[in-house]
């Protein structure tokens, strides 16, 4: 028999305490696996490994090489995108990186629609978990663990975050006169905007990297014929650049202040 095949009868003792630790053997591996596929993804995007193998864009590729579509495909950013966030939030506040991946998180692609949009609520929270137990710490290192139950903690909290004023839930419209479907209008329209938004600053990245290819310098991007392009479309030189290194680097932050 299968030793993963289901036994007809309740395991003794031995035998659960067997199956336990296989079943945690096989979550670690998963967790491990996400980790890892997540940092995979931005490196290779980063690289623009598209470009190098002849696919036309990272959706094309991304179907060519694995048989992903196209939602999947950007789904994979949106992760990696989420997991980068997390890394540098913990590196910033500890001086270390990667302690939270001892967390019991697992972050599967379909939570990234919870958290898109909301990586900013997510990674404040997490800073101020941290700033917290550092100061209860002292000059002690916080333990792994503690770091990865903080994150799993912050992650959960923000994705069961309501939409809409919890007063609002329970006694019916807030004060102004706002009812819930009214409130959950707005934010989406406001998140729909801002994803809006995030694609058009991508396409002017990636429009600004077939004049300017990744390796050149901003300097060498100007000179290339960007402010020319940036006047073209109605923008300024210094947006136009931030655009790239947003299309270079998949991280959102390379736009503040747009």
């Amino acid at each position: 028999m299968d030793e993963d095949q289901e036994q007809a009868g309740p395991a003794d003792t031995t035998h659960a305490r067997e199956l336990t630790e296989q079943l945690r053997t096989a979550i670690e591996d998963v967790r491990t696996a996400v980790l890892v596929l997540a940092r995979r993804v931005r490196a290779a995007h980063r690289a623009r490994v598209w470009t190098v193998l002849g696919h036309r864009s990272w959706p094309a590729y991304a179907f060519a090489e694995f048989g992903i579509g196209r939602s999947t495909a950007y789904r994979l950013l949106d992760l990696a995108a989420v997991a980068e966030a997390i890394e540098t939030t913990v590196q910033h506040e500890l001086g270390v990186s990667h302690a939270w991946d001892t967390t019991d998180l697992v972050l599967p692609v379909r939570a990234i629609a919870d958290l898109k949009g909301r990586t900013a609520e997510l990674t404040d929270l997490i800073a101020e978990r941290l700033t917290e137990a550092h100061q209860d710490a002292g000059s002690a290192a916080i333990p792994a663990e503690t770091v990865g139950g903080i994150v799993a903690a912050a992650v959960a909290e923000v994705r069961a975050r309501p939409d809409v004023p919890a007063v609002e839930l329970e006694t019916g419209p807030a004060p102004d006169g706002t009812t819930a479907e009214a409130w959950r209008r707005h934010v989406h329209a406001g998140r729909d905007a801002i994803t809006q938004q995030r694609a058009a600053q991508l396409g002017i990245g990636t429009l600004a990297l077939e004049l300017a290819p990744a390796h050149l310098s901003d300097r060498q991007a100007e000179d290339a014929g960007l402010t020319r392009l940036a006047n073209d479309i109605g923008i300024t030189t210094d947006e136009i650049l931030a655009c790239r290194r947003y299309a270079i680097t998949s991280d959102v932050r390379a736009m503040n202040g747009w």
